[in-house]
């Protein structure tokens, strides 16, 4: 289907959802809204990564930010995301987007595979190796940006991709990453040791719960189209949380070098 974006997010701004994944990613981008620490800051003209832009939800609002004089450098390995994702970009006529369809990693031209598909899709080292990497470093060169904020949510590879973007994190000031496990969250603390932090809540009924109340009707058609799964899954998310004494993974965290913390 075809979700208008107008009444979630004020931006005149279609995309297609085919997947539950699809849906998934939807409701974590526009109407948990898990990103607002990055889009209120977004300006007109600046250079903005997606590390692992799924279907280009992130990458389409960002591009209407930052504007003609901008650019979004939009990253997604994997097909079936690559595929939808042009086709939004396509369906907006975004032309400050530019799509790399290459796999995130820490040095520049290994094939590696890409294990699941949709919001779960990761790299892997295992198997045909069927598509190239790449590196942040890399990119900035080849494009000659220079960007100054930096989302990513790449299931797993994240230490290796900042890792291929040392030169590049020097250089940023808002960055806000998906992190999937203990190990790789103490290492992601040592490479952005110069930033300060804060993390997020993910999966907050809450912000389900105001935009519903918002849009019904919009967010009704959305989950029946989608059998529910969404709400059942944000559901099962709290009861884990609440029953469980152990930190839960994945974690949202903004780094930051602005004045004030990012909001």
């Amino acid at each position: 289907m075809i979700v208008d974006l107008q009444p979630f997010t004020g931006i005149s701004a279609k995309v297609v959802l085919l997947r539950r994944s699809d849906f998934a990613a939807f409701y974590q981008v526009v109407i948990e809204n898990i990103y607002s620490p990055l889009l209120s800051h977004i300006k007109e003209g600046d250079v903005v990564i997606d590390a692992g832009a799924n279907i280009g939800l992130f990458s389409i609002l960002a591009s209407f930010k930052v504007k003609d004089k901008g650019k979004v450098i939009v990253i997604e390995p994997e097909p079936n995301n690559l595929k939808i994702l042009k086709q939004n970009v396509e369906l907006n006529k975004l032309n400050n987007i530019i799509v790399i369809p290459k796999a995130l990693y820490d040095k520049p031209g290994k094939m590696v595979s890409i294990k699941g598909e949709g919001v779960g899709a990761y790299v892997s080292e295992d198997g045909e190796g069927l598509v190239e990497t790449t590196t942040i470093d890399k990119i900035a060169e080849e494009t000659s940006l220079k960007p100054r904020i930096l989302k990513m949510d790449i299931e797993g590879s994240e230490v290796k991709a900042l890792t291929g973007g040392i030169n590049t994190l020097k250089h940023l000031e808002l960055i806000e990453i998906e992190v999937h496990d203990e190990e790789n969250m103490e290492k992601v603390e040592e490479i952005l040791s110069g930033f300060r932090k804060r993390e997020l809540a993910i999966e907050d009924l809450g912000n389900v719960y105001k935009q519903f109340l918002k849009h019904p009707f919009g967010l009704l058609r959305i989950e029946m189209a989608n059998r529910f799964s969404t709400t059942k899954r944000v559901l099962l998310s709290k009861i884990k949380k609440e029953s469980s004494n152990t930190a839960q993974y994945p974690k949202q965290i903004v780094y930051y070098r602005l004045r004030n913390d990012p909001s």
